[in-house]
C-alpha cells in the first residue's frame, strides 16, 4: 500500500500526465485492491478517500484543466467569499451614504423617510385642529386656520421633498393622500357644526352650503376609494385609468385654499376683509365641489370599458 502511495503522488505531481499514466494507476489501484481480498484484508477508510482524491487530481490534469491540490481549495473559497462579502459591503455602503439621514427605519422593515414623517405630523395635527376649533378663546379662529394652514403645507413639502431627494417609500406614498383625506373631512365637519359666521347678508347663516359641498367631496373620496381597490384586481391598464391626474390635484389646491379662508372667518368677522374671506372661501368650496364630481366622472370614464366586460 505505501508503495502504491508513492506511485500516486509521483504521478500527481508530475508537470503533464497523460492517459496512460492513469490508466497505469488504475491498474495498479484494481490489481492491490485484489490482492488486499485475496489476503483478507480490507482498505482503510482513510486509504480509499486518500486514493480517490489522487485520482481524481491526475484525471483532471490529464484532461489539460489545471487543478489545485485539495487542501488549497478551502482557503480559495475562502477568499472567494471575502471578495464577495467586500463587494457587497462596498454596495451597501454607498447605497447608505446615499440616503444617509433621509430614513430610519422601525424596526419591523418599514423605512420612515423625512417625507413619511411630515405625513405622520399632519395626521397626527388632525387632534390639535379639532382642540383649536373648540378652544374657548379669541385666538381659536387663528389658530385653527394656523394649524390647518401648516398641515397644507407640508402636504406639498412632503411631495418635493420625495422628489429631491430621491426618497419614496411604499408606506409613505400609501399615507399621503390618506392624511390628506382625513385633514380635509375634519376640516368640512368641523364647519358643517355651525352656520357660517361672516360674510354679506345673503352668504352669511347659510347652513345648507357646507352640508351639500361636504356631501359630494366626501361621497367622492368614498367612491374613488372603491374605484381604485377595485382597478387594483382589474389589470395595470384599470390602475393607469385612475391614477392621478391635474384635475385631482386642482381639486385638492382648491380645497385647502377654501378651508383656510372659512377656518379663518369660523367666528364671524366685521369688515370689508371678513365678508372677503368668507366669499372667497364660499366660492372656492363650491369650485373645489365642481372639481371633485367633474374628477370622478373622468376616471368612471376611463373605467368603464373595463366594467363592461365584466
Amino acid at each position: 500500500m505505501a508503495m502504491l502511495g508513492k506511485v500516486c503522488s509521483r504521478l500527481c505531481v508530475s508537470t503533464g500526465p497523460t492517459q496512460a499514466a492513469t490508466r497505469a494507476l488504475l491498474n495498479v489501484h484494481h490489481a492491490s485492491a485484489g490482492a488486499s481480498y485475496a489476503h483478507g484484508l480490507t482498505a482503510s477508510p482513510q486509504w480509499q478517500v486518500a486514493l480517490a482524491r489522487r485520482i481524481s487530481c491526475c484525471s483532471s490534469s490529464a484532461n489539460g484543466h489545471a487543478s489545485a491540490p485539495e487542501p488549497n481549495r478551502p482557503s480559495q473559497q475562502g477568499e472567494t467569499s471575502s471578495v464577495t462579502e467586500d463587494r457587497a459591503s462596498s454596495s451597501n455602503g454607498a447605497s447608505s451614504s446615499g440616503s444617509a439621514g433621509s430614513s430610519k427605519s422601525n424596526g419591523d422593515g418599514v423605512v420612515i423617510t423625512v417625507p413619511t414623517m411630515l405625513t405622520l405630523g399632519r395626521v397626527a395635527a388632525i387632534p390639535v385642529l379639532i382642540a383649536a376649533w373648540y378652544w374657548q378663546s379669541p385666538h381659536s379662529a387663528l389658530v385653527t386656520t394656523a394649524v390647518f394652514a401648516a398641515a397644507s403645507l407640508t402636504d406639498w413639502l412632503d411631495g418635493y421633498l420625495a422628489r429631491k431627494m430621491n426618497s419614496y417609500s411604499a408606506f409613505g406614498a400609501f399615507l399621503d393622500p390618506v392624511a390628506d383625506k382625513l385633514m380635509v373631512a375634519a376640516c368640512l365637519i368641523l364647519l358643517c357644526t355651525r352656520p357660517l359666521a361672516a360674510g354679506p347678508a345673503w352668504l352669511a347663516g347659510n347652513d345648507w352650503l357646507l352640508p351639500v359641498c361636504t356631501l359630494a367631496i366626501i361621497g367622492r373620496e368614498i367612491t374613488m376609494s372603491a374605484l381604485r381597490e377595485w382597478a387594483a384586481t382589474a389589470g395595470p391598464e384599470a390602475r393607469q385609468a385612475v391614477a392621478v391626474n391635474a384635475w385631482g390635484k386642482w381639486k385638492t389646491a382648491s380645497q385647502m385654499a377654501s378651508l383656510t379662508l372659512l377656518l379663518l372667518v369660523k367666528d364671524g368677522g366685521s369688515g370689508a376683509a371678513a365678508e372677503a374671506a368668507a366669499v372667497a372661501g364660499a366660492a372656492l368650496l363650491l369650485v373645489a365641489s365642481w372639481l371633485t364630481v367633474q374628477s370622478l366622472a373622468i376616471y368612471m370614464r376611463g373605467l368603464w370599458r373595463f366594467m363592461a366586460r365584466m
